[in-house]
């Protein structure tokens, strides 16, 4: 079936769609930048964007319901009523798809009085006649309307799928795709709360409308049934069954308003739209964005000025889980971009018109004079004031280029104090204050002086806003309640302010689209009127204000205190300066590696037209599944004997596909193309254009928040997953180089820390011992299991002895050891027994994490970090056993990570202390990079593993390899 047959229209159940994507990927470890939960939206695009890209329709809409009541509540008032309250996750995802779809350029419909589903049969009744329409849901009500040019795209586990036509339908219900409602009527729909006939299951409704040919014929003929109960069942419920009926019939006659045109979506129409980049870099979807744009998707990272209010849509109130009867049917498109860091997915929560009420009383006021501000820094630095609560207005996200234009203060519950700082604003205000640089530096003495503690939501972008006018925030605390309500739940997501004030608090805020984006008609927060600017202002630090006092306590009774005080708040200081400092790029490296690697493709591209017997496009799947298994049909020449997966189009040639086949030349070509490719797109091609003009240096944002397990994680650029292990991957590191021929990188790198780690908390005595002989612990490992001396263990032995010493950090079992070290299951099973066997404590530690996280519903770090494990409760096993395994791998993952912080800590606070000209650049993982002098190296080297090795005592001590180059490659 290909897209020459004629147009091919694809209807989405949006709502279906969500959910589905919500239970697969929304408990996953999917966050935007400021933590909101993106995994379900993550999900939903990706499907859409995969059924585009495969499936090829012609045209395209996502249906959606509404909150209002339909005309099957007024037939019938209990229906859905059995429907429980979503997941709290889910709600604020459920806002953000449905505003973000139309500023993709998606088609979307709802109408008040209708479901979903009663728009998705009219139109499909309606496309029938120009189009082959396909449903996309697994719902089988849409089991009635399948006909030979109507069908259901049912997915299923993963990326499977099943196109169900009229044949499929009589083999599922055993009657006709017409007969359908009948069968329904009688079993009901629990779901829906549809009563049907109690008593009469699915085949036996089937049986009696096939053989009266309806629902009807079975009331006309009630006499000719042998069976009384069945008989006086179907009598008593007469009613009932026909009132079930009318439920489950899909309206398709619904007023709608929509042609060809307005449904006219394609792959294409999705890659070149022009908010797709700024979208999905929004959201930090980059995969999906490569996957979509392939070369082209890292040119255009967002870091200017404050843009278009992302979240903003044409067809779609502020409240996403309220679409009301102000909504008009029809179709649209919208267009937008994103706030401040710490707000991404603020308009994910909703903002009523009552919610101001829910505030209470409040003193909201503009400083616009110079005796204002005067007694408004003076409280800040009075002995009295325990607290205040601060924040940044801005021109944009970039913490380099842009500037602060204002700043709010709260020290009380209800109140708020905002300063404008920009000759923009001075205009709107009757008053004195006309000096940026004064009020600037006014507000630098007081951050000096003060003594209170200082709290911001994402204050460490506080901090680099304030650094842009010069300003510190002086040596008292400062407390960010963002990594606060992160420490306190790290795996729930949603740390956005918006999003916290509403989940902790029940407020709700008023959102940035009020001020900036399409519907507000503002760009930027300059051109914003003074008065609704203050007081959106000062609502953020009222708003940050009460958080805290509902945070710090609870930091406190969790044991967390300490954690956040000593090592998370001092960190966030160090990742500001990190972050500031940049990385000099060496763009000459990369201007030649983007050759060699365009003449590499080039070169693999003959290669592999060679062996496939001609040219062919190499990035088209449908292409190369073609040429892999119906031309050349190397499964077979492998021997495989399972089935090969297939989408509408042809084969799949995913990577889980062509890792079955690898061992085909072909197919390691492919692999070795498409390494390339996304290396070149990721990296070559997209780093040089992230070098800001203003400091010659291109600075990663590293996100204290990004994991459940402690770990830091970077973006804008990630320079965590670099290639270590491939000569290209080198390559780009060599990019990464000494500001100057007199200055070099150094590397200090922890030595095996998981493993250690893993020794000191197992307490294991065998494997502590070996690492205190300082040996090579896999050749040890393997020569207790194989009981042999370790110089007689063969590299096939050390091999598997590494497999497991790191797998079993990961719940490694005996089908991936197998499948890794080329052995039979019951050896790889025998192996890991007398791993266990000789290893006794490290069983011991995994069956008391798995026994605590499920008594207690979290596991703990050494230094008290906690993992919630919210799957634990699942239904699912597959989904118990992941989180099981989680309950192994996060102490010593997060151990380690505390560890790394704390080093990272030390190593810095050596530095300053030594008057050293060298400067922290990096952290990926379990390694450091720095910058220094090429005089300074020695001692560098020297202070910086003595601080590594020295922070924390195991029993196991901690080792650090140090290298130097004249760039990161070389010293690595």
């Amino acid at each position: 079936m290909t897209r020459d047959e004629g147009p091919r229209l694809f209807l989405i159940d949006g709502m279906a769609l969500l959910f589905r994507s919500f239970y697969a990927m929304g408990q996953a470890q999917l966050t935007a930048p400021d933590g909101a939960p993106i995994g379900a939206i993550y999900g939903f695009l990706r499907v859409i964007a995969k059924i585009l890209k495969e499936q090829r329709p012609s045209h395209f809409a996502v249906l959606w319901d509404t909150k209002d009541k339909t005309f099957r509540h007024d037939m019938f008032p209990e229906y859905k009523a059995n429907r429980s309250e979503p997941p709290e996750e889910i709600i604020p995802q459920i806002g953000m798809i449905q505003k973000i779809l139309p500023q993709l350029g998606v088609p979307c419909m709802r109408m008040p009085g209708f479901e979903a589903d009663d728009l998705i049969g009219t139109i499909a009744v309606q496309a029938r006649s120009w189009a082959e329409v396909f449903i996309v849901s697994a719902d089988k009500d849409f089991m009635q309307l399948v006909d030979n040019r109507i069908k259901m795209f049912s997915l299923k586990k993963g990326d499977d799928y099943v196109v169900i036509d009229d044949a499929y339908v009589e083999d599922y219900f055993g009657v006709q795709p017409a007969h359908v409602v009948d069968v329904l009527a009688i079993i009901g729909d629990k779901v829906d709360n549809v009563p049907g006939v109690k008593g009469i299951g699915e085949k036996g409704a089937a049986k009696l409308i096939k053989e009266f040919g309806s629902l009807e014929g079975v009331y006309e003929n009630l006499d000719k049934l042998p069976a009384n109960k069945q008989r006086e069942t179907l009598g008593a419920c007469r009613e009932v069954a026909f009132l079930s009926k009318k439920l489950v019939i899909i309206d398709t006659h619904v007023p709608l308003q929509c042609t060809p045109g307005d449904l006219r979506f394609t792959y294409e129409k999705l890659c070149e739209h022009p908010n797709v980049k700024t979208v999905l870099n929004d959201l930090r979807m980059h995969s999906l964005l490569r996957q979509l744009l392939g070369d082209r998707a890292g040119f255009d990272k967002v870091h200017g000025a404050v843009r278009e209010e992302r979240t903003q849509a044409t067809l779609f109130d502020d409240d996403p889980a309220s679409q009301g009867a102000g909504d008009t049917p029809g179709l649209g498109q919208g267009s937008g971009s994103e706030d401040s860091e710490a707000d991404v997915g603020a308009d994910s929560v909703p903002r009523h018109q009552d919610s101001a009420a829910a505030w209470g009383p409040r003193s909201y006021e503009c400083v616009h004079s110079w005796e204002g501000l005067d007694r408004l820094l003076a409280r800040l630095v009075a002995p009295t004031t325990a607290v205040a609560a601060f924040d940044t207005e801005t021109t944009g996200l970039d913490f380099i280029q842009d500037r602060p234009i204002g700043f709010s203060v709260s020290f009380e519950e209800g109140q708020g104090f905002y300063v404008p700082a920009a000759p923009e604003h001075f205009a709107h205000v009757d008053g004195a204050i006309d000096d940026v640089a004064q009020v600037w530096e006014r507000l630098g003495r007081a951050l000096r002086d003060r003594s209170c503690t200082l709290v911001a939501h994402n204050a460490k972008f506080d901090c680099h806003m304030l650094q842009c006018v010069g300003v510190e925030v002086g040596v008292a605390p400062v407390a960010c309640s963002m990594v606060a309500a992160w420490l306190l739940d790290a795996q729930s997501g949603g740390y956005g302010l918006d999003a916290q004030t509403f989940a902790v608090l029940g407020l709700e805020k008023i959102p940035t689209a009020a001020l900036i984006g399409p519907k507000a008609g503002f760009k930027s927060m300059l051109e914003v009127g003074i008065q609704q600017l203050s007081e959106y202002a000062c609502e953020d630090v009222d708003a940050t204000l009460r958080l805290w006092r509902h945070l710090e306590p609870q930091l406190r009774e969790l044991g967390l205190w300490a954690l956040f005080w000593e090592l998370e708040m001092p960190l966030m200081e160090l990742l500001v300066r990190m972050e500031r400092t940049g990385i000099h790029l060496d763009s000459n490296v990369l201007s030649g590696l983007t050759v060699e690697i365009q003449d590499a493709l080039m070169t693999i591209e003959q290669k592999v037209f060679e062996l496939a017997g001609g040219p062919f496009k190499l990035s088209s799947p449908k292409q190369l599944g073609a040429v892999l298994f119906e031309k050349l049909k190397v499964h077979e020449q492998l021997g495989f004997k399972g089935k090969l997966a297939r989408t509408s189009l042809g084969f799949k040639t995913d990577a889980g596909v062509l890792e079955l086949f690898e061992e085909h030349p072909l197919i390691k070509l492919v692999q070795e193309y498409r390494e390339l490719s996304k290396l070149l797109s990721t990296y070559v091609l997209v780093l040089p254009q992230l070098i800001k003009e203003k400091t010659g240096r291109v600075h990663t944002h590293f996100h204290q928040i990004g994991t459940s397990t402690g770990r830091l994680s970077s973006a804008d650029p990630n320079l965590q997953n670099i290639p270590v292990r491939t000569p290209l991957g080198q390559r780009v590191r060599a990019a990464i180089a000494a500001p100057a021929p007199d200055w070099r990188i150094v590397t200090v790198d922890y030595s095996q820390i998981e493993l250690r780690v893993l020794a000191e908390l197992a307490d294991d005595p065998d494997m502590i011992a070996a690492f205190l002989s300082g040996a090579d612990i896999h050749r040890e490992t393997a020569a207790k299991i194989a009981g042999k001396a370790p110089q007689d263990v063969t590299a096939a032995e050390r091999s598997a002895a590494k497999a497991i010493n790191f797998g079993i950090i990961y719940g490694m079992g005996p089908q991936r050891l197998a499948r890794d070290q080329g052995v039979s299951v019951t050896e790889a099973r025998a192996f890991i027994d007398k791993y266990f066997l000789n290893f006794s404590r490290i069983r011991s530690f995994m069956e008391s994490k798995r026994a605590f996280a499920h008594s207690h519903g979290y596991v703990l770090t050494a230094f008290g970090r906690r993992r919630p494990l919210p799957k634990l409760q699942s239904r699912n096993l597959g989904e118990v056993r992941q989180a099981e395994n989680m309950a192994i791998n996060s102490p010593i993952q997060g151990t380690a990570a505390d560890v790394m912080k704390l080093g990272m800590l030390r190593a810095d606070s050596a530095l300053r202390a030594s008057g050293l000209k060298a400067r922290l650049l990096l952290q990926v993982h379990d390694e450091l990079v720095l910058e220094c002098p090429l005089a300074e190296v020695e001692a560098l080297c020297a202070l910086v593993r003595e601080a590594l090795q020295s922070v924390v005592e195991f029993k196991v001590p901690l080792t650090v390899d140090v290298g130097v180059g004249q760039n990161w490659a070389e010293a690595k």
